[in-house]
């Protein structure tokens, strides 16, 4: 090779070095990279490694995502709907749920603004949730109902019947037996034949256009059951039916036309909120009984709000639970809590009046005249009433769900500043579902001009 050739070679090389052009480096970090491991490149077994990490990874990530809601527990029930969306329900579901329907159509122009008061309570807590559970067959219980009350006849499903609601019923002349087997399983006995009864002589009243007679019952006070023979008619028949109950729970009314008893339907002890009623009429013979059939069943104890928390469902109108009739027969004529109606000491008169809670000068609504023939209207702007929620009261109330069934739930009883109170359900988000919300619509009797169907030519 000629001398030439090799500087051409020589140049050739240095030319084709990759380093070239690149900076000098200082000796010392030259010396430091010398003693360091060489790192082994990413090879296949790796590469597989990587890709599977980074898929476990990923999936991990939509895990930590949807498992929360995957793994959290189902309500336990949804709520009735009390804006008249629900299935068909029971009797008792339906009639519960008809005083809240009453309430979506407020008779007025008023919107209520709640806040909490100063001494309400801040703390959460927890209650049992109480599910009920039908005891027995209705066919079977109506024949047993039967032959306690003296009905001679054979149980017949009723037209109105269906598989999610059936109902069976017995009647023989003024004798009637009927069973809804679903929520709390409510079951009746009835006999009318007290009004039969014996007249004094015919007697006369003046009409503006006629005089008519009719009939003045000849009262008998001497055949009504005396208060002390009430109670040991009443464990007789608590007796035969296969109840149990406080003594100290009956509320017992007695007059010269009739007498009833009323007390709480206990399952292991637990009031449910549920009651039984038993009547007697002018002629002392027994005219009517209504009970249950149902046992609860306890589904476990759950988290609570604060009473404080709880003010804000009043106003969302789907947080609403039923208090028992033993909390409205502990209150005074004034709306407070006060003795309880119906203890040994009240019960212990030959008659003892009601608890009227209403106040005299009150003016029902229905009996309210509304604006007609261009009569002046109440102003459009709805009128704002500020409440203040002063105290509480922890209760159990009755709750009926989507599907007809009862339950019992944690709830409290909130006081106002104006006298009256909500009862309000205080189990925490999540436990329980509730129906779709609602508006609230004014009364539809308020109304400009006559409705189409009073209209004429």
């Amino acid at each position: 090779m000629s001398m030439n050739e090799h500087d051409d070679l020589q140049k050739r090389l240095k030319n084709a070095d990759p380093a070239a052009g690149a900076p000098d480096l200082n000796a010392t970090v030259v010396a430091k990279a010398g003693l360091r491991k060489t790192r082994q490149g990413l090879g296949f077994k790796a590469s597989r490694l990587f890709a599977a990490s980074g898929a476990v990874a990923v999936s991990a990530l939509a895990l930590s995502i949807v498992l929360p809601n995957y793994l959290a527990p189902a309500p336990l029930f949804t709520v009735a709907d009390a804006g008249g969306e629900t299935s068909k329900m029971s009797a008792d579901a339906e009639s519960s749920l008809g005083m809240v329907e009453d309430s979506m159509y407020w008779p007025g122009w008023s919107t209520y603004e709640y806040s909490a008061g100063p001494d309400l309570g801040t703390q959460n807590g927890k209650g049992n949730v109480y599910q009920s559970k039908l005891v027995g067959e209705p066919l079977s219980l109506l024949r047993s109902m039967a032959a306690i009350f003296g009905v001679d006849g054979e149980p017949v499903r009723d037209e109105w019947s269906d598989e999610k609601y059936p109902s069976y019923s017995i009647t023989v002349g003024n004798k009637y037996l009927s069973a809804y087997w679903s929520g709390t399983g409510s079951w009746s006995y009835s006999n009318w034949s007290e009004l039969d009864y014996s007249c004094e002589e015919p007697a006369v009243r003046s009409d503006s256009e006629e005089e008519l007679s009719y009939c003045e019952p000849k009262l008998t006070p001497e055949l009504i059951p005396t208060v002390d023979e009430l109670k040991l008619l009443t464990a007789e028949l608590m007796l035969k039916t296969g109840q149990t109950y406080n003594p100290s729970d009956l509320k017992i009314y007695r007059d010269d036309w009739g007498a009833n008893v009323s007390l709480p339907y206990l399952s292991n002890g637990v009031d449910t909120g549920a009651w039984t009623y038993i009547s007697w009429g002018m002629n002392g013979e027994l005219s009517y009984f209504s009970s249950h059939s149902f046992e609860l069943v306890d589904r476990g104890q759950f988290d609570t709000v604060s009473p404080k928390d709880a003010v804000a469902r009043i106003s969302d109108g789907r947080w609403f639970g039923s208090a028992p009739d033993s909390f409205y027969q502990s209150m005074d004529g004034y709306g407070e809590v006060g003795p309880r109606v119906g203890s040994e000491e009240s019960v212990s008169k030959e008659a003892s009046e009601p608890v009227d809670v209403i106040s005299e000068e009150a003016t029902p609504i229905d009996d309210q005249p509304l604006p007609i023939d261009g009569g002046e209207l109440p102003s459009e702007e709805p009128e704002l009433v500020r409440l203040t929620i002063t105290s509480s009261l922890e209760l159990s109330l009755s709750v009926w769900d989507s599907q007809g069934n009862y339950w019992l739930v944690p709830g409290y009883i909130l006081y106002n500043d104006q006298g009256w109170f909500d009862s309000i359900i205080a189990l925490q988000d999540g436990v329980i579902e509730l129906p779709e919300p609602f508006e609230v619509m004014p009364y539809e009797g308020i109304r400009e001009g006559p409705a189409e169907s009073e209209l004429v030519d």
